[in-house]
């Protein structure tokens, strides 16, 4: 596929979050699929949820964590099967009570049109905001 088609099916990723649509991410990925969170040990969502059946419960965590307030995609960056997100995510965490406005950044990479390594990178502030 080529860069751009590969933008778009990122862009479609994120609108099918927006929506809540957690079934056609899943639908998106390879089996074997790595999705890995750089976050700290308190965000609920931090770590390992590599494998397609592990993927839900990364969009559980997030839903049981608290509220999204915003999500904004703002820059993408391709190369060959490669897609990076840059953007902005506000959350309010139920436990604490704290709101954020975070930056991000979210490495994608296709094969054959499929979704197969996500990894995700957000300022420290989202970490503080669980404490």
């Amino acid at each position: 596929m080529s860069e751009k088609e590969n933008v778009a099916r990122i862009v479609k990723v994120y609108e099918a979050f927006g929506r809540g649509d957690i079934p056609y991410i899943i639908e998106q990925l390879t089996g074997d699929v790595r999705w890995f969170t750089h976050n700290g040990p308190e965000v609920p969502w931090s770590g390992d949820f590599s494998g397609k059946a592990n993927v839900p419960k990364f969009f559980g965590a997030i839903a049981g964590a608290g509220e999204v307030t915003a999500f904004t995609p703002k820059e993408f960056v391709a190369q060959g099967d490669t897609v990076v997100s840059l953007g902005e995510f506000g959350f309010k965490v139920k436990a604490t009570g704290k709101s954020t406005l975070t930056s991000w950044v979210f490495i994608w990479k296709l094969r054959e049109g499929q979704i197969y390594s996500y990894e995700q990178f957000h300022d420290p502030k989202l970490d503080t905001s669980f404490r």
